[in-house]
């Protein structure tokens, strides 16, 4: 799991004609409340890119994957790198991600909303994809799909903590079925492209303030689903026999999230419609072949955050524009690969991510910093037709600290753990 794009969230909430004028009243206030006790920023936000999919270049942390790896995975790094392959591929990719964030408040308690620190609000999650790419039998096209996920986020804090007003919990998974196409230009030069078919899910969970001092804290739940379409694009250059360079671009894509926005307590569900849009990013990569054993990458990046610059809120016939100032990330990663023999090789590799948000403007539904990542694999190829890759990856995505007007603290523990695999069959 690595860094994300969130960008704008449009959310428009529209009352059913059918309830009473009273209780549409009292809906319109509840919502009011939800929106005042969290920016809609911290409410609808929800975004992590995967830079590792469970194949074996998340061994070096991704490094240099634009420039193209091994096996039919290299598509979704880079479309235009398939050109490199030979033959036809299956293959199968999974990764499980634990994340553990630890929130430890600061300064005086007793000025807050009251409550504890939220336990670990880390939530087990799921990743990987299905690879398949065959040569046509000619020099130059190449075809494939995938099916893999591309990002999500998951967390669950304890229902009293004191950043309850802001979330409790919070999962969104995005995952795409994408043919994919490349050309290889000239003998040194390829390009490729990936169309996108976007599944999304969102779910998120807060508490609403008390509306009078003899009401209890509500709770709000939104859940939502949608389809969508975005792509890729892809360029690589082998400069040569040892050295090759390349470029992947990921458009944005924008989910819009159908659903309701149902409150607890009250015998009320209001429509929601919620626009979540994922930045788009530009990874390079460089592939540097020492000698027959020894291989350097290196990747260079950038993702589009500063894009989140206004979150318009719509209640009823009602709109505002709440201003936010995020900032576009780098990305880098460095990473080798050495090959003992045919049968078996090993990989290490670091990334970093550069931090989007400042204190002020970090939530605790997606609380992002500055992270970096550790990785090592092995590879082991028990025959010419078949290969099997396994990785470890530690990610620290920093303190991630929050202040609000009326509390602040930052985490204690904030990072990632990731278990990835893959085999690929070769024909």
């Amino acid at each position: 799991m690595a860094n994300s794009g969130i960008d704008r969230h449009r959310t428009s909430t529209k009352f059913p004609l059918s309830l009473p004028s009273s209780k549409r009243l009292t809906s319109l206030t509840v919502v009011m409340a939800f929106l005042a006790s969290a920016p809609l920023s911290e409410t609808y936000a929800g975004g992590l890119w995967l830079n590792e999919y469970g194949d074996f270049a998340g061994g070096r942390a991704s490094a240099g994957a634009a420039a193209g790896v091994d096996d039919a995975s290299t598509m979704l790094h880079n479309p235009a790198s398939m050109t490199r392959l030979k033959g036809g591929q299956l293959q199968l990719a999974t990764a499980a991600i634990q994340p553990q964030f630890e929130f430890s408040q600061q300064g005086d308690r007793s000025l807050g909303p009251g409550g504890g620190d939220g336990g670990d609000a880390g939530v087990f999650s799921p990743s990987g994809g299905v690879f398949f790419f065959h040569d046509l039998g000619t020099e130059r096209w190449r075809v494939g799909a995938y099916f893999s996920g591309l990002a999500g986020t998951g967390l669950d804090y304890d229902d009293d903590w004191v950043g309850r007003f802001q979330s409790i919990e919070n999962s969104m998974m995005i995952a795409a079925l994408a043919p994919t196409l490349a050309y290889q230009l000239t003998d040194r030069l390829s390009i490729g492209a990936s169309l996108q078919l976007i599944a999304a899910s969102l779910e998120v969970s807060t508490r609403t303030p008390a509306l009078t001092p003899a009401r209890r804290e509500g709770r709000v739940t939104l859940d939502g689903t949608d389809a969508g379409v975005g792509f890729t694009l892809g360029v690589m250059y082998e400069v040569s026999p040892d050295i090759r360079i390349g470029i992947g671009y990921q458009s944005e894509l924008e989910p819009d999230f159908s659903g309701d926005l149902e409150f607890e307590r009250l015998d009320v569900s209001v429509q929601t419609n919620t626009t979540l849009t994922m930045a788009q990013k530009v990874r390079f990569g460089l592939h540097h072949q020492l000698n027959d054993h020894m291989s350097l990458q290196l990747s260079l990046g950038w993702d589009d955050w500063s894009a989140l610059d206004e979150v318009f809120v719509a209640v009823a016939d009602t709109g505002a524009g709440l201003r936010k100032d995020a900032k576009d990330t780098s990305h880098a990663a460095l990473g080798f690969e050495y090959r003992f023999n045919s049968r078996w090789a090993m990989t290490g590799g670091v990334s970093y991510d550069s931090n989007p948000l400042d204190s002020d403007q970090r939530t605790a539904d997606l609380p992002l910093d500055k992270s970096i990542h550790v990785a090592a694999g092995f590879e082991f190829r028990p025959s010419d037709d078949w290969k099997m890759a396994f990785y470890a990856n530690y990610a620290d995505v920093g303190p991630a600290k929050i202040k609000t007007s009326s509390w602040q603290g930052e985490y204690d523990t904030a990072a990632l753990y990731q278990l990835g695999a893959s085999v690929s069959w070769s024909y």
